[in-house]
């Protein structure tokens, strides 16, 4: 996979975060929401297409950017 800019991986990070806090928020009832709900919760918050929070969530993993 090509290197990402130093920009799309701070994003990228951002919503693995926003995804992580909303599991905290949802707490034991994540297991039975869907992924299309969280997606658009991180989607308001953040103006991505839930097309866009799939693919981060699904093929990037979280980096820390001291180390790009």
């Amino acid at each position: 996979m090509a290197q990402r800019r130093f920009g799309t991986v701070l994003r990228d990070n951002a919503v693995h975060e926003m995804y992580e806090q909303e599991l905290k928020t949802l707490g034991m009832m994540a297991c039975y929401v869907s992924k299309g709900y969280i997606y658009k919760c991180i989607s308001e918050k953040t103006g991505l297409s839930t097309r866009t929070i799939s693919y981060i969530l699904n093929h990037t993993r979280k980096h820390d950017a001291g180390l790009i």
